[in-house]
């Protein structure tokens, strides 16, 4: 994991949308391939499924199980979370029998904390055998609880939105093939 700086913000075909870059295409691109082979390594053979929480976490999973010098199997997923009456809600489908398997949850970002023991609680009652999570960007700095996960390609204080390699903000900025902050939201 990196702790970083930003970088100067400049405009160039690769940075069109004005973000405050954090991580360049290359640095991403070499990030989620080391951690591809590190996932890889750890895994062995489990024959694991990588599951996708929708959206953030499409191109960070396109590339992530492309990395992965195994066999894996991946699945997409949307978790909807909120709260009724004080108590935490999460919605979400799970499209295939995952009973005795072992799961990587691959989301765009870790911030609060909150959500991920809870939706690993809910795959292990569903009778995932081993649930674990990969993030692309892990805020630390956001925690509410004292939830890490299993692996990440960055750590980094929150500056702002993030945007970029699937992680959208208003509908725009995903296609961005590095990860940064839009200017004037830190």
């Amino acid at each position: 994991m990196t702790m970083t700086e930003p970088q100067a913000a400049a405009r160039t075909p690769d940075n069109p949308q004005d973000i405050d870059v954090l991580f360049d295409a290359a640095t991403v691109r070499d990030r989620v391939s080391a951690l591809g082979q590190q996932i890889g390594r750890q895994i062995g053979g489990e024959d694991p499924i990588l599951i996708g929480l929708l959206e953030g976490s499409l191109v960070f999973l396109s590339d992530l199980v492309r990395a992965i010098p195994a066999p894996v199997r991946f699945e997409l997923i949307q978790v909807h979370s909120g709260v009724d009456s004080g108590v935490l809600r999460i919605e979400y489908p799970i499209p295939l029998d995952i009973a005795g398997q072992s799961i990587v949850v691959v989301k765009d970002v870790v911030a609060s904390g909150v959500t991920e023991p809870y939706l690993a609680q809910q795959l292990r009652d569903h009778g995932a055998r081993m649930v674990r999570f990969a993030a692309l960007v892990d805020l630390p700095d956001e925690r509410k609880t004292d939830f890490r996960p299993d692996y990440a390609a960055f750590s980094t204080p929150r500056r702002g939105v993030l945007v970029g390699f699937g992680m959208k903000h208003g509908g725009r900025h995903g296609n961005f093939p590095g990860i940064g902050c839009l200017r004037g939201t830190d």
